[in-house]
C-alpha cells in the first residue's frame, strides 16, 4: 500500500511540475507578444500586486473569480 501511494505522490508531483511549466511558457509567449500583464479574458490590466503573487496568473481577478481558476 505504501508502495501504491508513493508512486500516486510521484505522479502528482510531476503533473503539477508539467502544468507550472506550461504555465511559465505561456508567460513568456504573452512576454514576447507584448501581451504580458493583461488579461487573456477580458484583456484589462491585471493588478501588478496580483503579478507579484503569481506572474504566470494570465486572467485578472475578476476573470479568475467567474472561471473558478486561481
Amino acid at each position: 500500500m505504501d508502495a501504491l501511494q508513493g508512486q500516486a505522490m510521484s505522479l502528482e508531483a510531476e503533473r503539477r511540475r508539467k502544468a507550472e511549466l506550461q504555465r511559465i511558457e505561456a508567460s513568456l509567449k504573452r512576454i514576447e507578444s507584448g501581451d504580458y500583464g493583461y488579461c487573456v479574458t477580458c484583456g484589462e490590466q491585471i493588478p501588478l500586486r496580483r503579478l507579484e503573487l503569481d506572474p504566470t496568473l494570465p486572467t485578472c481577478v475578476d476573470c479568475a473569480g467567474a472561471t473558478g481558476s486561481h
